[in-house]
């Protein structure tokens, strides 16, 4: 029998050392690629509607989850949305009124969860010396509005109720960061605006300005919304960006003066903003019957109103996914197929 010669191991060759460091570094490039696949990319609206997330990512929830994410502040909803869509991000807050409207150009979104609402987030501010003491006065007035968002759909709610016809009015279309240069100049009469630029105009035009009573005129709902190509095959991710909401949401209702602090900080506001929002905000994850017939009434307005064309609403039970939510929390999750 021919006796065997171990080598040792010093003795490799310098081409055998040059391939198991080229093996190491495509094993660890494929870990570092497995890694980056875990992240998602969120565009968050900066609002008291967003405190979840906040919440979630200073209290560490996604990374007890397993979930990578980064933010992508952005004004409003609508903007969030528009991020979303044009492919900078997986994941965006928005308003219900946002996702009807796009809903009737495409079907590449859908909804995976509400996570939170409000009765008190959009205002209606007027100028004093406008003469305007009740939404019938705004008649052939100036009001600066968001046209297809929240703010739009509040301001014509708020009108029919008390009889007016929107077409009466001078609608300005404007963002909400413009709204008090707008009313300081006189260039509008009203704006119809949502937190946190409402209670900015509050504490800077003061008595200069007042807000019209507007009870029962709208109820916003703050959705997520992913991209279509998330839905199944990225369904683990959105379990996990779930369940670290619902944590958080625990926390809001838990430990209010934590989830408070967190808020003033992440909007660089103070606590008297805090005090203002707060007793209007609900933090309830669901996905739930209401969000359809919101989206329903909405785009039966659109319709109505000539804001968007075409001869009947889409249906919106496609765009809402719910095998997520109904892995994190089924019991919240009120729409059946």
């Amino acid at each position: 029998m021919r006796s065997m010669t171990l080598r040792p191991i010093g003795t490799f060759h310098l081409p055998a050392i040059a391939m198991l460091r080229r093996a190491m570094g495509l094993v660890l490039a494929l870990a570092a690629g497995a890694t980056q696949a875990q992240e998602l990319t969120l565009a968050v609206s900066k609002s008291p509607l967003s405190l979840p997330l906040y919440v979630a990512e200073v209290a560490g929830y996604f990374q007890d989850a397993g979930l990578k994410v980064r933010f992508t502040e952005c004004v409003g909803g609508h903007r969030c949305l528009k991020l979303m869509l044009d492919g900078q991000v997986d994941v965006a807050t928005a308003g219900d009124t946002p996702v009807m409207f796009n809903s009737f150009q495409r079907t590449d979104f859908a909804v995976i969860g509400t996570i939170a609402s409000t009765t008190d987030d959009l205002k209606l501010y007027v100028r004093q010396e406008a003469g305007i003491t009740r939404p019938r006065d705004l008649a052939r007035k100036r009001v600066g509005v968001v046209i297809g968002t929240a703010s739009h759909y509040f301001l014509d709610s708020l009108l029919m109720i008390h009889g007016v016809d929107p077409r009466e009015i001078q609608p300005v279309p404007m963002q909400p960061e413009s709204m008090q240069e707008a009313l300081q100049a006189k260039r509008v009469d009203a704006v119809s605006v949502w937190e946190p630029y409402g209670y900015r105009i509050a504490s800077a035009l003061k008595t200069s300005v007042v807000a019209l009573p507007n009870a029962g005129a709208y109820s916003a709902v703050f959705n997520l919304v992913v991209q279509r190509q998330l839905v199944g095959a990225r369904n683990t991710d959105l379990v996990k960006l779930l369940t670290a909401v619902d944590r958080a949401e625990r926390l809001i209702r838990d430990d209010p003066a934590r989830a408070k602090l967190i808020l003033r900080q992440r909007l660089a506001t103070d606590d008297d903003f805090v005090r203002w929002v707060w007793p209007g905000l609900t933090f309830r994850l669901s996905l739930d019957q209401s969000l359809l017939k919101t989206l329903e009434s909405e785009a039966r307005w659109a319709l109505r109103e000539g804001h968007v064309t075409g001869r009947a609403a889409p249906n919106f039970l496609p765009f809402l996914h719910r095998a997520p939510l109904m892995q994190v929390r089924p019991e919240a999750v009120g729409i059946s197929r």
